[in-house]
């Protein structure tokens, strides 16, 4: 099963939590592809494009202002576009992406070991992601956890912070790729770091 890239989703205690997302501009004639449920890095330009390595922190563009869920664009023929994912071109304009930037958005992602390999124990250790491939058919981003490498490094990306039950956790044939509950690590989310643009 293909991942599906970060999804903003509701608190483990039920409330709701994935109703606002700001809007950032992205440069006119930006050619990367970007998909729903990519890290997304805001430039020292102000233009927000995709994170293409996974965030560490260490650096100001080794770090992410959120995730993108949704993107407004003209393309190349001049047409506004509505879509879960931005096909760059050099002719686009008036680019923009919505993007889930509030640091304690909570996340739906896959881990990468088809039948999972972490369970309740995991909770509460961090982990990398891998970037995947996104999706020109459905829009999404094919970024999953990786979760060989969770541990309790500071600038992993994610921290783990429940398991869903939500019908594939639960499937013991091993056929089902696990989703887990995340958060961004706050040692790698723009809006916390002191280090600047």
């Amino acid at each position: 099963m293909a991942g599906y890239g970060m999804r903003p989703t509701v608190y483990a205690s039920g409330g709701y939590n994935s109703g606002g997302f700001t809007e950032y501009p992205i440069a006119d004639g930006e050619t990367d592809n970007i998909f729903m449920g990519h890290f997304m890095l805001q430039e020292a330009t102000g233009y927000v494009t995709v994170l293409a390595a996974t965030p560490t922190g260490a650096t100001a563009i080794l770090s992410t202002v959120g995730v993108a869920v949704g993107f407004r664009y003209k393309d190349a023929n001049g047409d506004p576009v509505w879509s879960q994912n931005y096909v760059g071109h050099a002719d686009n304009t008036e680019a923009f992406a919505f993007i889930a930037d509030d640091p304690t958005q909570q996340f739906l992602i896959q881990q990468d070991s088809v039948g999972g390999t972490l369970d309740q124990a995991a909770v509460g250790l961090n982990a990398p992601v891998v970037q995947g491939t996104g999706s020109t058919s459905t829009g999404l981003s094919g970024m999953v956890l990786d979760s060989s490498l969770a541990n309790t490094t500071a600038t992993f990306a994610l921290r783990i912070i429940g398991i869903p039950k939500d019908g594939k956790n639960e499937n013991a044939s091993g056929t089902e790729t696990n989703n887990l509950l995340v958060q961004i690590n706050p040692a790698v989310h723009q809006r916390l770091l002191g280090l600047g643009l």
